[in-house]
């Protein structure tokens, strides 16, 4: 059902617009692509990734909350995650550099707590595998990891126009994944690409291509809903390739009889920890 499936915008409420701005454009490098008093659109030039609504005096929700991890803008090459790594770390002294044996990573935290991670797929040949699925790992990594890629010294101008926004990883908030996965895998129809132990589940939409991924380490019991006054994930936009798919899978929700909207052939459907999905059709 979720073939063809893309990724849109994580929607992110913040609690000043103008410090939001300033960082996501000056610190993470990506452009603006439009703003009001209340909101702002920021990606690379074919495409945004995340859309910030301001909420004033809003700060960071419970961290057992269901809402977002990180989103990731994945870089075309190696280097341009090397000229990433050596902008920001010049700027910021919080980060964090993984291995991931499928990416290289560094994972930073916007002023609202928001954390983001930008990578760099790594070649197929070097990945791990088992059971025919990718092995996920996290290792750290060092700054001289980084310094020895080609390029590492050149100017950093902003995150390059092959940026994708490679995956969209979610808190949720039931033991195990015990009703995430059967959400996602048998109500809306995403494959499982990837696991690392029970409480992670990388979700794909296309081979080898882990699009969401979830995790509860951060709530293993459940936890409150992030206020809506709170810096917190308003919701995750997902694109088909027409109207019919849209139809196909609100008529899929329905005969599940599980809660959701369809207006303006737009679907809105919660997931059982509460994180919004908006299914549309790309313009």
């Amino acid at each position: 059902m979720t073939e063809n499936v893309a990724l849109g915008a994580v929607e992110l409420t913040v609690a000043d617009l103008d410090r939001s701005v300033a960082y996501y454009t000056r610190d993470i490098g990506l452009r603006l692509h439009d703003r009001d008093k209340s909101g702002a659109r920021l990606g690379v030039p074919e495409r945004a990734f995340v859309s910030l609504r301001q909420c004033p005096g809003a700060v960071p929700p419970p961290s057992s909350s269901a809402g977002l991890s990180h989103f990731a803008p994945q870089v075309p090459t190696p280097a341009d995650l090397a000229r990433f790594v050596r902008h920001y770390t010049a700027r910021h002294p919080e980060f964090q550099l993984t291995d991931h044996v499928v990416a290289r990573s560094i994972y930073v935290v916007d002023p609202d707590g928001h954390c983001v991670e930008v990578t760099c797929a790594r070649p197929r040949e070097e990945w791990r595998w088992q059971d025919g699925r990718p092995v996920l790992v996290a290792d750290p990594l060092e700054m001289r990891d980084f310094s020895g890629e080609p390029g590492w010294d050149l100017p950093f101008d902003g995150l390059p126009a092959g940026t994708e926004l490679g995956h969209v990883q979610l808190k949720v908030t039931d033991p195990e994944l015990a009703a995430t996965e059967p959400f996602y895998c048998d109500l809306l129809g995403f494959g499982v690409e990837g696991r690392l132990g029970t409480m992670f589940l990388a979700v794909g939409v296309a081979e080898h291509r882990a699009l969401l991924v979830f995790t509860n380490r951060f709530s293993l019991d459940g936890g409150a809903p992030a206020p809506e006054d709170s810096a917190r994930l308003v919701g995750v936009d997902l694109v088909l390739p027409n109207e019919d798919r849209v139809h196909e899978l609100s008529a899929r929700l329905t005969a599940a009889s599980y809660p959701h909207e369809l207006s303006a052939d737009v679907l809105h459907v919660r997931d059982p920890s509460g994180n919004l999905l908006r299914f549309s059709v790309s313009p």
